[in-house]
């Protein structure tokens, strides 16, 4: 009577090896201690396979991303934990990320290059854009640590406008119209000896010892070296920088309206947006 095909092929293998794989007797068979080895070893390669294929058929489609624009303020606090949470969430998906101006990010969302746009909330845009508050923080003065203002826990608009200023520029910036109307309301103009696109760069500059600047107070979480953060004592039209998230519904991804999801999620939980004054 011939073996079954099974115990042929077993035989034939174990002849190759050179090795006894199943130890065989009347009442059982048993996998020998070289045949338990060849069994793991057979498993991992099987499972490798797998995971090669899997690779190499995810390496042939496009992945899938969502695509965030965001001024730099919004790298001190909310968007690295949105983005922490969204790839937990959708691990699958890729974040890309753009750093530009308010004013570039609506040009750019309304010729669908971008998802979701975090900007200024004064932000000039049509009526046709979706938006929410994400966070609040106040707007408070980046000092060099070793300058006049050194012993100051505190600073008025006035002081600092005898000071040599740094303001983004005007063109790109709502902001810096801000800064300015907020100058205007006590009767003072800033010394602009320094434009600065990014507000990290005007930290830089504050830093280096070439003057002062208005920063949301969240910059604080940056510790740049020799730069002090004071809250401003004027009380003011504008003393908090509110950060909004933005898109156009038309152009906005499937993966983008589960960002979007989760963004608004997040925000009704800590209702009202975060007033950040606590971090200077």
């Amino acid at each position: 009577m011939s073996q079954p095909p099974l115990s042929q092929s077993i035989q034939r293998l174990e002849a190759e090896l050179g090795v006894t794989l199943l130890e065989r007797s009347r009442r059982k068979v048993e996998l020998t201690r070289a045949g338990k080895i060849f069994l793991e070893e057979a498993r991992r390669t099987l499972r490798q396979a797998d995971l090669a294929r899997a690779m190499t058929q995810r390496a042939g489609q496009p992945i899938p991303d969502v695509r965030v624009s965001f001024i730099g303020p919004a790298l001190y606090h909310v968007l690295p934990s949105l983005i922490v949470k969204f790839r937990s969430a959708v691990p699958d998906v890729h974040v890309r990320l753009f750093e530009h101006p308010s004013s570039r990010q609506v040009e750019g969302l309304q010729h669908g290059e971008f998802d979701v746009g975090f900007v200024t909330a004064a932000t000039d845009r049509t009526d046709e854009f979706d938006s929410f508050i994400v966070e609040r923080s106040r707007i408070v003065a980046a000092v060099p640590a070793n300058g006049p203002f050194a012993e100051h826990t505190s600073v008025a608009l006035n002081e600092l406008a005898q000071q040599p200023f740094i303001t983004p520029p005007q063109r790109y910036s709502i902001y810096s119209k801000d800064m300015l109307e907020m100058f205007k309301a006590v009767g003072v103009m800033p010394q602009v000896t320094q434009e600065a696109t990014q507000t990290n760069t005007a930290i830089s500059l504050v830093a280096a010892g070439l003057g002062c600047s208005l920063v949301p107070a969240t910059a604080a979480v940056a510790h740049v070296r020799n730069v002090k953060y004071l809250p401003i004592i004027d009380d003011t039209v504008r003393t908090v920088a509110e950060l909004a998230m933005i898109w156009l519904p038309k152009h906005v991804s499937e993966r983008g309206k589960s960002f979007i999801e989760l963004v608004r999620a997040q925000v009704d939980e800590s209702q009202p947006p975060q007033d950040l004054d606590t971090l200077l």
